[in-house]
């Protein structure tokens, strides 16, 4: 076994009692040829989360290395003081109410060690609710090489806690793309792949826990998330302008992403402006067809559309 670090497994986590132990010992009990550490950064849990962290770092103290936020500072903070402290080759990043199944890091580090124009290697997972049970389908992709526009054309792709990434960025780099507390997993991945391509895994490797995510919070939508999703799309726009067939892709998915955000604000806000803005958004990116037309009746018509939209996530299960 290498003595050398090279994987740092950087676990966020924030009231995650319920699921953050099953998160540690799948990483715990990964089986690898070479060495690696845990970095968990724990936000100033309001829950058992802390104590829970505590009981195993007595357990692995060579193993764990903890960061304890005095105050609770956010997910982007933590993020930024997680990743600096890691002393790895690779980042391997997972959310505390994800877990991992076995082979997922050896696997990835040698994806990453034998394809040495990938930034990043992220592979399909495995969906469960908040009980623990699995859900129909999982979020897959064709194995093989992606690259930025490609992760336009699947936003969101691939699950953050599916990501093993070079940890070849110094603290300025984190400091200046994680400098707001809006940023979001995307902004890092359109980072990483400014230079570097995707080798995506077709292979379940992790467990992706549904209905906790920051989409919704407290069933409102988290405002950062489609503010996140122009600024990513906003983005694309500059990087292919030059290129015409990449750009109007873009603007199609733009547009799609508002209708996206329009539709959350229907389902949980039932906030007839926000809808509106957020139609009127996909709009401005250019026509894409009777999807976007049915949400422009649902401007005239918000209460039914709203009703009709509950209907539609109440049958599908969502």
């Amino acid at each position: 076994m290498n003595n050398d670090i090279q994987v740092s497994v950087c676990i966020i986590t924030y009231n995650q009692e319920d699921y953050i132990s099953e998160c540690l010992d799948s990483i715990i009990n990964q089986e690898t040829d070479f060495k690696f550490e845990i970095i968990i950064g724990e936000d100033c849990s309001t829950d058992n989360t802390r104590a829970i962290v505590k009981e195993y770092i007595e357990k692995y103290p060579k193993l764990i290395v903890p960061i304890f936020h005095e105050r609770n500072v956010g997910p982007v903070e933590n993020v930024k003081q997680v990743y600096k402290k890691a002393k790895g080759k690779y980042i391997a990043h997972i959310d505390g109410d994800d877990s991992a199944l076995p082979e997922k890091l050896q696997k990835q580090f040698d994806v990453l060690e034998s394809n040495l124009d990938c930034n990043v290697c992220s592979h399909d997972m495995k969906r469960s609710n908040k009980n623990g049970v699995f859900k129909i389908g999982n979020w897959s992709y064709a194995e093989g090489k992606y690259d930025l526009f490609d992760l336009y054309m699947k936003l969101p792709f691939f699950a953050h806690s599916s990501k093993m990434f070079k940890n070849k960025y110094d603290s300025d780099f984190w400091d200046k793309l994680l400098s707001e507390p809006y940023i979001l997993d995307i902004d890092i991945h359109v980072a990483n792949l400014e230079d570097g391509d995707i080798y995506h895994i077709g292979k379940p490797l992790g467990v992706y826990r549904v209905e906790s995510g920051i989409s919704c919070e407290g069933k409102k939508v988290n405002k950062i998330l489609p503010l996140g999703l122009e600024r990513v799309f906003e983005k694309g726009l500059i990087i292919y302008q030059e290129d015409k067939l990449k750009l109007a892709a873009i603007k199609e998915l733009y547009s799609l992403a508002m209708l996206q955000c329009a539709y959350l604000y229907a389902i949980y806000d039932k906030d007839i402006s926000l809808y509106k803005l957020y139609v009127n958004k996909s709009y401005k990116q250019g026509s894409i067809g009777i999807k976007q037309k049915v949400f422009k009746v649902g401007t005239f018509f918000p209460s039914t559309f709203f009703l009709l939209c509950s209907f539609r996530k109440k049958v599908r299960g969502l």
